[in-house]
């Protein structure tokens, strides 16, 4: 072999050795994807030097403030708030609208009279398309009866956004109660608990201690010694409907005590006239009143003036009851209201702790005590009206089991009362 040849061969090695290194060099800068990536190491600030501060979050009562303060201010820009109040509510509720009006600095206007005319007069409004009323207080048998049919109310519980609302834990039972079939419209947030004997008054002139004692049975209203002696609100009005609806369903009295007390046998007086039963009470026309609606807390009323007449505080065999019919228990939103943020504040602020507080303390008559667990001032309640711990009741007038049988109940009560009076 030539020395040429081998000087030839030794430079063309040389040149292959470089490039292989080259190639192995390159290799090393690439990373190895089956390699396990070493943990890098977090920077730490300086000793002495301050950690910066953590954003903070907002919590749920914060952004509930901000959305309060915000619904005051568009209420206070609408300026009124239309409140109708039907029945015992125009009563007893005036003063709590007044209170809210200077809390909030919105003007409050309230309309009052009977339940049944008033769900009548705001139907025939909205007939026209007219839209006057934000916010309504009637009792069970005219919302179900006028107002729910007509698809005239709002789901209210879209309008709840207070925590002492929204919380079901400060309700009774856990619970937010509805006295309507599809619950959702009827708002009921107070009810009276007491015996269930259709919450009889009576003279004291005309009914003995002895006769007292012989009432242990809403069916010993059917003895023909009451014969005559017995007022009655008309089923035909709404101012009893509840009584007859919870008869009707209870499962220890139904049908038979209805056709019993509106037969002609008993001779019961009906009226739609509350004064006429007051003062028939109260005169000795009649011995007791039986179903006769809020015509019972003017009884109460004359009672605490001094007058014969008292209410039957006992207990009968068919058990205890918690009633939420009348127009100071239910509360309901109509569509289209004129004042949808003033509605919603209200609606809020009353169903709060604050506001079924002063349901219970400004009341000009006594209101029913509320359903919430956490109002502790009782007021103008009435202690025979408070629920007693661990005691059971029937909550016909709120509970799905039942309600859905109210129509019913009303119509069976009609047809008897008309084919026979």
């Amino acid at each position: 072999m030539s020395k040429t040849y081998k000087r030839a061969r030794s430079v063309v090695m040389l040149a292959l050795i470089a490039s292989v290194m080259v190639l192995v060099l390159a290799a090393c800068g690439q990373e190895d994807p089956t390699a396990t990536p070493v943990p890098t190491a977090t920077p730490t600030s300086p000793p002495g030097a301050e950690e910066p501060e953590p954003t903070a979050t907002p919590d749920a009562a914060a952004l509930f403030q901000v959305e309060w303060d915000e619904l005051i201010k568009a209420a206070q820009e609408e300026g009124e708030v239309v409140l109708v109040l039907g029945g015992s509510a125009g009563r007893n509720f005036r003063p709590v609208a007044e209170f809210w009006q200077d809390k909030f600095g919105v003007k409050v206007i309230v309309s009052t009279g009977s339940g049944s005319e008033q769900a009548n007069r705001i139907l025939a409004e909205r007939s026209t398309g007219v839209y006057l009323v934000d916010v309504l207080w009637v009792g069970g048998t005219s919302a179900n009866t006028r107002m729910v049919p007509a698809n005239a109310l709002v789901p209210i519980a879209d309008l709840f956004i207070h925590p002492d609302v929204t919380d079901l834990s400060l309700w009774y039972q856990g619970k937010h109660w509805y006295g309507d079939e599809p619950q959702q419209f009827v708002f009921t947030f107070a009810a009276d608990a007491s015996p269930q004997n259709m919450a009889m008054r009576y003279n004291t002139d005309l009914v003995t201690q002895e006769d007292l004692d012989g009432l242990n049975s809403v069916f010993d209203y059917l003895d023909p010694k009451w014969k005559s002696k017995i007022v009655s609100i008309s089923p035909l009005t709404g101012g009893a409907g509840g009584t007859y609806f919870e008869a009707y369903v209870h499962p220890d009295i139904g049908t038979s005590w209805i056709d019993g007390f509106l037969s002609p046998d008993l001779d019961v007086t009906f009226t739609e006239d509350f004064r006429f039963i007051v003062d028939g009470v109260a005169r000795g026309k009649f011995a007791m009143g039986v179903a006769i609606g809020s015509a019972g807390r003017d009884l109460d009323a004359l009672r605490d003036a001094g007058g014969p007449v008292a209410r039957l505080a006992k207990d009968f065999k068919e058990g205890g009851v918690v009633s939420g019919t009348g127009s100071s228990d239910n509360m309901m939103v109509p569509t289209n209201q004129p004042n949808p943020n003033a509605a919603k504040l209200f609606v809020n602020w009353f169903l709060s702790q604050e506001g079924q507080t002063m349901m219970h303390t400004l009341a000009e008559q006594e209101s029913d005590p509320t359903l919430r667990l956490d109002v502790t001032d009782w007021g103008t309640t009435r202690p025979i009206d408070r629920r007693v711990e661990g005691q059971e009741y029937f909550f016909f007038t709120a509970d799905p089991v039942y309600v859905n049988q109210r129509i019913e109940a009303l119509d069976y009560t009609k047809d008897v009362y008309n084919a026979t009076h």
